[in-house]
């Protein structure tokens, strides 16, 4: 059992709705242990049938994707940025189930293997020897040297934005997602941009998937001269 289950909750989150056990987990200080109650006690039935479901009842890896879960959902910033992107829009147990089944299908791979995988940017003819860039949950890259491989392609991406983008979808944000994060990046930062109309340049998905299709576009530059 993962040692988070064993947590003594001190504070009776059982008599709180979702929506504010949320709020006690995003604003400042976090409250991780409501974030603890939240994955490991309530919803834990929940994950537990979503991960048979993803890998066929195997219960080898499934303290290990729970674990990654609650990574997953605190982000790098630990700002729990993902559980921030909860719009409210259906019920928070429907959303933790997409948002749990695309993330254990995403590690899936890289726990159990997935054999021979045909690794390519986008739609290239089999057997060119390059890198798949993911979609939102589409990790299909289980090759220890070909993942080293694009991470060195990746930062020698001159682009800072172009880079920020990969690694960011390589760690299963999507588009939206991206562009809110790259928007705290530049105002951390100090970063402003304009367009050749000498508008101020606001991050949006667009934006986004332009800076990611010129990033795949130069990462296969980039392999060719490694390969």
């Amino acid at each position: 059992m993962n040692k988070t289950m064993k947590l003594s909750f001190t504070h009776n989150y059982s008599g709180l709705c979702d929506e504010k056990i949320i709020n006690l987990i995003v604003k400042v200080p976090h409250d991780e242990k409501a974030a603890a109650y939240l994955i490991h006690q309530k919803y834990h039935p929940l994950l537990y049938s979503i991960y048979k479901r993803v890998f066929d009842n195997d219960l080898s890896w499934y303290e290990d994707c729970l674990s990654d879960f609650f990574i997953y959902l605190k982000g790098t910033d630990l700002d729990w940025h993902k559980l921030v992107t909860y719009e409210r829009k259906s019920s928070f147990g429907a959303w933790l189930s997409r948002t749990a089944y695309r993330r254990f299908l995403y590690i899936k791979p890289s726990l159990i293997g997935n054999g021979d995988v045909n690794v390519s940017i986008d739609n290239k003819p089999e057997g060119k020897r390059v890198i798949q860039i993911p979609d939102d949950s589409d990790y299909q890259n289980d090759n220890r040297e070909m993942n080293n491989l694009m991470m060195e392609a990746i930062g020698l991406l001159k682009d800072s934005d172009q880079k920020f983008v990969i690694l960011k979808r390589l760690q299963g944000y999507n588009s939206n997602e991206i562009a809110q994060l790259m928007q705290k990046r530049w105002e951390k930062h100090g970063i402003v941009k304009y367009n050749n109309k000498n508008q101020k340049v606001v991050p949006t998905a667009a934006y986004v998937d332009v800076r990611m299709q010129r990033a795949k576009d130069n990462l296969e530059i980039i392999l060719k001269k490694l390969l």
